[in-house]
């Protein structure tokens, strides 16, 4: 378990931009987190439903902790400090 970030157990699909959003607390400050379906498909998920995605998450979050400690390593923050993992 990577623990310079963990992930909230907040993860909440929005069925408007099609992306999963979760919150991760690094080095002890909140950072939001967005995974594109393009991201999740790659991660082998394959139902397209937003209960369905959540569960998936869940069951891979150490592998987008994983994803997002290394997006935080390459300062892929946006300007509002958020990551988009695509």
């Amino acid at each position: 378990m990577n623990q310079s970030i963990l992930c909230n157990d907040d993860f909440c699909w929005d069925d408007a931009v099609s992306q999963m959003r979760f919150t991760a607390l690094v080095g002890g400050a909140v950072v939001t987190c967005y995974l594109s379906m393009s991201y999740l498909e790659r991660a082998g998920f394959g139902e397209k439903t937003s209960r369905a995605a959540v569960t998936y998450c869940e069951m891979i979050q150490f592998d987008i902790e994983e994803d997002a400690q290394k997006a935080i390593a390459e300062e892929r923050l946006d300007e509002s400090g958020a990551i988009y993992l695509t």
